[in-house]
């Protein structure tokens, strides 16, 4: 059970929108990142916003420390490797292990890997339609990507959405997601983001 301080998510919830680095619900602000979609960097973390953070956002604050203790899940783009990105939650409530994001020919596999067991695949995320298309599309954030399980079910949605202060990443879940699988699903949205428009090994 979560302290009152961290409370503060909707559970109901199932549209999520980045915001510079903070992640919002209808209802207001959820999660922040450890840094802007576009920054060429090494690793980027998300974590959830604490009830009294979430006050001053909304009272007008324009921003607040990225508090590294607090972590959810961190990203990682290793050196010497392509399309390759690791995910590995840092509080109990995380799934365990470490998760790989790596893109193919049509599509972004999610690996899970734990110490003693055997990699599983997790999740896929890509584009429908056919070869030609993905990877026309590949770095055509406007046109919607799919999320699905293991069993192939679609599990979210997400597109870039057209507004006033420009191109908003916004993600549809599915309903009745458990909290560990619905911040599994926006970490590792968060990863494939910044795949796209940042990352890069040779920074920190």
């Amino acid at each position: 059970e979560l302290p009152p301080a961290y409370a503060v998510v909707d559970d109901k919830a199932t549209t999520y929108t980045i915001y510079g680095t903070f992640i919002h619900t209808p209802s207001g602000p959820a999660y922040q990142l450890s840094s802007l979609l576009d920054a060429v960097i090494s690793r980027i973390r998300i974590r959830r916003l604490r009830g009294e953070e979430v006050s001053r956002l909304q009272d007008g604050a324009m921003n607040i420390p990225f508090d590294n203790a607090s972590t959810l899940y961190e990203a990682h783009d290793p050196p010497f490797t392509v399309n390759e990105y690791y995910l590995q939650g840092k509080q109990s409530s995380c799934l365990p292990g470490v998760l790989q994001l790596r893109f193919g020919l049509k599509r972004w596999h999610v690996r899970h890997m734990m110490a003693g067991a055997r990699v599983g695949d997790l999740m896929t995320c890509g584009k429908p339609g056919g070869l030609g298309r993905a990877l026309k599309e590949r770095r055509n954030e406007m046109q919607p990507s799919e999320w699905k399980d293991s069993e192939g079910a679609v599990i979210a949605v997400e597109v870039l959405k057209m507004a006033e202060g420009g191109k908003m990443p916004t993600i549809e879940l599915r309903e009745h997601l458990d909290q560990t699988t619905r911040e599994l699903v926006l970490a590792l949205w968060v990863t494939r983001l910044w795949a796209a428009f940042g990352a890069g090994s040779q920074n920190v």
